[in-house]
């Protein structure tokens, strides 16, 4: 009997259910258990089966609900690690996308570089090529002016030997931008030294 005084309230109901006993939800442990022994149907080795039962039963369903808490907490949590390692992933995904993005934007500035630098050699050595074909055929006209022309000599008068040289010049359908350069070359080291000073 005293198992019904230590028990909870609720298994006291049920108890009293359980034996057909009409209780109100208000009555205390001391009321319910004085119901519940007074009652016809109250056999004490029977209601001690039945209360250990209801016990049993609520701290089964009491353990159930606790591991299913404790269920729902663990796959929370799981759920959370899921959702950050996806977003981990993610994020890795988009830094990788950005870096790829990037090396593609500075092969493509490399490729524009080595273009640009394929253009710029190309140039020059055409330029290059220009100015040695233009020494070329400044050569060619030196020849081709000293056959009509001699070498200037420092005893005659060089503005008679300019007149001259406009007049072969001119005959020759020569560029004017050319007639310095076929002077120094007709024109004695001593003076071409002096002019080209």
């Amino acid at each position: 009997m005293a198992y019904l005084g230590k028990g909870r309230r609720e298994d006291l109901f049920v108890l009293a259910t359980e034996l057909n006993l009409e209780f109100d939800k208000s009555m205390t442990i001391a009321t319910l258990k004085d119901l519940i022994i007074g009652s016809e149907n109250y056999g004490e080795e029977l209601t001690k089966n039945i209360h250990s039962t209801i016990v049993e039963d609520r701290k089964a369903k009491e353990k159930k609900q606790e591991e299913q808490k404790e269920r729902l907490r663990i796959e929370e949590q799981e759920e959370k690690l899921h959702i950050g390692e996806q977003k981990d992933k993610l994020r890795i995904e988009e830094r990788e996308e950005k870096l790829r993005i990037e090396q593609l934007r500075l092969d493509e500035q490399k490729r524009k570089d080595e273009f640009e630098l394929e253009k710029l050699r190309i140039q020059t050595q055409s330029k290059l090529g220009a100015d040695t074909s233009k020494e070329s055929d400044t050569k060619l006209l030196v020849k081709e002016v000293s056959k009509y022309m001699h070498r200037f000599d420092l005893k005659e008068d060089i503005s008679l030997y300019l007149k001259l040289f406009e007049h072969q010049a001119h005959r020759l359908n020569i560029n004017q931008e050319n007639w310095v350069s076929l002077l120094l070359h007709l024109l004695p080291p001593e003076v071409s030294h002096i002019i080209a000073r």
